[in-house]
């Protein structure tokens, strides 16, 4: 007796394998841009979190430098009108205004709102560790822009965090753009 499939059975079972993968395929996309969403999501929070509470403790300090130097180096001057400085516990962060300035990533000198955020895989994170946890991010004009690296579209899936410009104004966090994770 043959123990092969015949060209019916093998049909069938190819047929109900395509209808299986129309089904789930749809469902797997989905649940990578809601991925590529929660990761953003979660960026936004660290950045608007940061800030806030960058904002706070140089209020706290009042302008007053520090007396010690912070983790890794360097004595913050807590200033909260023009560039600055404040101590963190990850270390020095750049400020502007009372915020924390945008600083390209892996700039020389102290980071700015990803250090703050802790966005990257070290405080001081580089375009290519950004890269690799996704992300992508350009700096200018006191404006970062962080965008999902990995999205079908990554102008469009990302926000912007926009420096404060004038002393006494808060920086700003435009709202996600998830058109085109």
């Amino acid at each position: 007796m043959n123990q092969g499939f015949t060209l019916i059975e093998l049909v069938v079972v190819i047929s109900i394998v395509a209808i299986t993968v129309s089904l789930v395929l749809p469902r797997v996309w989905d649940m990578q841009r809601q991925a590529r969403i929660g990761h953003l999501n979660y960026a936004r929070g660290a950045v608007h979190s940061s800030a806030t509470l960058v904002h706070s403790a140089l209020l706290v300090r009042n302008g007053m430098p520090d007396a010690t130097p912070c983790v890794g180096g360097g004595v913050a001057d807590n200033r909260l009108e023009g560039p600055g400085t404040v101590c963190t516990e990850q270390g020095l962060v750049r400020t502007i205004n009372g915020y924390p300035a945008s600083v390209n990533p892996g700039a020389p000198g102290a980071p700015g709102i990803l250090g703050a955020a802790g966005i990257g895989t070290s405080f001081h994170a580089t375009e290519a560790e950004l890269r690799a946890e996704g992300y992508a991010v350009s700096v200018a004009n006191g404006t970062t822009t962080i965008s999902r690296a990995d999205a079908p579209n990554p102008l469009q899936c990302g926000f912007s965090y926009i420096e404060s410009l004038v002393a006494r104004t808060a920086a700003s966090i435009s709202q996600s753009v998830i058109t085109g994770c």
